[in-house]
């Protein structure tokens, strides 16, 4: 119902009812006697226009809106264990198809891997005792990552732009996946790049581009290095920060993805 109420389609609907409601130019008269020849035909006319004029009516009121569709989740699988989301200062475990809203906290079991779905900021991959608090605003879709690991693919509207963000460093893309990801001393946080490019700048104001297959590790309270470096070695290597990759990407596969990850 996008538009409904400017542009064509209303102007079509006017029409519509401007030619129901005439005859030869002029206003057909609906105050005539009931008697008359014409009243059967002009209260057909008056019943359209009235049901044209309803059904607008119910469609404004039921019909989602972007920003609706935006802010609307679900969680399309979870794996190894548990999900929950901070109620009222309660965590409660929610499941599979469950709703999410944009704001929502979560926060995943020690070893659950939940994936979440927006229809149109995109999709998130939670790894392993991850705590995150999903973006609010939808033009500028910034969720803050406080632990664990986060995976996001995005494609941004016309405008827009979505981010991950932590302490040490806040990770900006404009239609690209990627992953944020803290050590197990949650001292440093890394940026790794699977398609398109990101734009890492810490506290200081200093950036670094990510681009495709490379990442930058950043120490508590440290600038952006001067370069990113290749991810590669580190995929194919157990114990270290990537091995939340390996929830989608086979281990020694060099980037491959496992047949069982959605």
């Amino acid at each position: 119902m996008a538009g409904i109420g400017s542009g064509g389609q209303a102007s079509k609907i006017a029409a519509l009812l401007e030619s129901d409601l005439t005859h030869n130019g002029k206003v057909r008269n609906y105050s005539r006697c009931p008697y008359e020849s014409q009243r059967g035909d002009d209260m057909t006319l008056i019943r359209m226009g009235c049901a044209i004029l309803l059904a607008l009516g119910l469609a404004l009121i039921l019909a989602p809106t972007s920003a609706t569709a935006a802010e609307s989740g679900e969680i399309v699988a979870l794996r190894g264990g548990t999900l929950e989301r901070l109620e009222r200062g309660v965590w409660r475990e929610i499941v599979v198809h469950a709703a999410v809203r944009t704001g929502d906290r979560l926060r995943t079991g020690k070893g659950a891997v939940a994936v979440i779905a927006f229809p149109v900021l995109g999709r998130f991959v939670m790894g392993p005792g991850a705590e995150i608090e999903l973006g609010r605003e939808p033009k500028d879709f910034t969720t803050q990552v406080d632990r664990g690991a986060l995976w996001l693919r995005t494609t941004p509207s016309a405008g827009s732009r979505a981010a991950l963000s932590s302490p040490y460093a806040i990770a900006g893309v404009r239609g690209t996946a990627f992953s944020m990801l803290y050590s197990a001393d949650g001292k440093t946080v890394c940026a790794c790049t699977c398609s398109g490019s990101v734009e890492v700048q810490t506290p200081d104001g200093a950036k670094v581009q990510v681009a495709r297959g490379q990442y930058v590790a950043i120490d508590a309270g440290a600038s952006a290095p001067v370069a990113a470096q290749s991810s590669l070695d580190l995929l194919e290597q157990r114990g270290t920060v990537f091995d939340f990759c390996q929830s989608c990407h086979v281990a020694g596969g060099k980037g491959k993805l496992r047949p069982d990850w959605r």
